[in-house]
């Protein structure tokens, strides 16, 4: 399915994440708002957003982009309530499971480079892996590798010891027979993205993603201080907003430990749709469905529409691309079980197309 795309992004304190075919054509540059030319006369448009977002109380982010033009980037509420914080379009939050596509990327770069297949079994890198002759990388990438997650031990075990905890596992289904969403896989493709490339995940991705990307933004959770740098994420109970614990960032190598902002975000998926990160036939992967779901190569893929969504403590992401040219991403930094972050979507989505909705 060939797909051209208008990107529509909001940051609501959570992440977001991208996709399509050549959906910019644009050549990547410093300065995000440099891509795209500001429409003045969206007041309208303008108003029912900012309305619908006070109206269901939502906190975080927002930028959209239809057209190659920004139509509205706002912030609500606060990225820090102790500390009177408020949220704006350029906060930084951590985007959870949307690391998932940037890794998937790196995998396919790799691919590229002729120095992987996706076909490959696991086994060439990691010997000792549970059925590893038999699970291939495209098994880890589409989350049908049917390993199991192993049981977490008190400490902080480095990331190639969780591997190593995970080959004294047994699987759980025969490869490629079943589809299980599974942070693990990645985990797994983190590692492997050390191995081939002879750099560790987060330097491989700062110079073949964020620098290649112009995103001068991002960076890893696990760094030191990094907390500095994103906003707090918050649990909501009844009318309190309760800090989320610190994030367990060694369980989230290679599968939940980026942060970014939503202007970085855009630029990741203006190089990812223009060739700048990988080739056109990688693309065509990372978007085609697997044959037990509707889940590509980082990301889940409908008819309609492709989408990455994350989870992690008190943030939470989507980012959806429809098939009509629209484009959306949330960034939330206030999870509250009385806000379901698909809906949400759905309703941008028919106001910004001017579809009848009730809020």
């Amino acid at each position: 399915m060939k797909w051209k795309m208008i990107v529509w992004f909001i940051s609501l304190s959570i992440g977001t994440v991208g996709f399509l075919k050549n959906p910019y054509l644009l050549k990547p540059k410093h300065n995000v708002s440099a891509h795209f030319e500001t429409k003045q006369n969206e007041t309208n448009l303008q108003r029912k957003l900012r309305n619908y977002l006070i109206a269901n109380h939502l906190n975080g982010s927002f930028a959209i982009v239809k057209e190659n033009q920004i139509i509205f980037q706002e912030g609500a509420g606060f990225a820090n309530v102790q500390q009177k914080i408020v949220n704006q379009p350029a906060t930084a939050h951590p985007i959870a499971s949307i690391t998932k596509l940037i890794v998937a990327a790196s995998i396919m770069q790799l691919e590229d480079k002729q120095k992987l297949s996706i076909q490959d079994a696991v086994a060439a890198y990691i010997p000792d892996f549970p059925n590893g002759k038999k699970i291939k990388i495209i098994h880890l990438l589409n989350h049908t590798s049917g390993i199991d997650t192993p049981r977490w031990q008190p400490g902080n075990p480095k990331p190639a010891e969780i591997v190593k905890k995970i080959a004294s596992k047994q699987i759980r289904f025969p490869a490629g027979t079943q589809w299980d969403y599974n942070d693990i896989n990645y985990l797994v493709l983190g590692h492997i993205v050390e191995k081939v490339s002879g750099l560790p995940l987060h330097e491989y991705i700062r110079k073949n993603i964020f620098t290649k990307a112009s995103m001068r933004h991002s960076g890893f959770i696990t760094e030191e201080q990094a907390a500095a740098h994103y906003s707090t994420g918050y649990l909501k109970l009844g009318t309190q907003l309760i800090p989320a614990k610190p994030l367990k960032t060694n369980v989230l190598f290679g599968c939940g430990d980026i942060y970014s902002t939503v202007l970085d975000l855009c630029l990741f998926d203006e190089a990812l749709m223009n060739g700048t990160l990988v080739s056109k036939q990688s693309l065509t992967k990372m978007l085609t469905a697997g044959p037990k779901s509707k889940y590509g190569l980082g990301l889940y893929v409908t008819n309609d529409k492709v989408f990455s969504r994350g989870v992690v403590g008190g943030w939470e992401s989507l980012h959806v691309y429809f098939k009509n040219k629209t484009a959306l991403a949330i960034l939330l930094n206030v999870r509250d079980s009385k806000i379901d972050i698909h809906q949400v979507s759905n309703d941008l989505y028919k106001i910004i197309n001017n579809v009848p909705s009730k809020f």
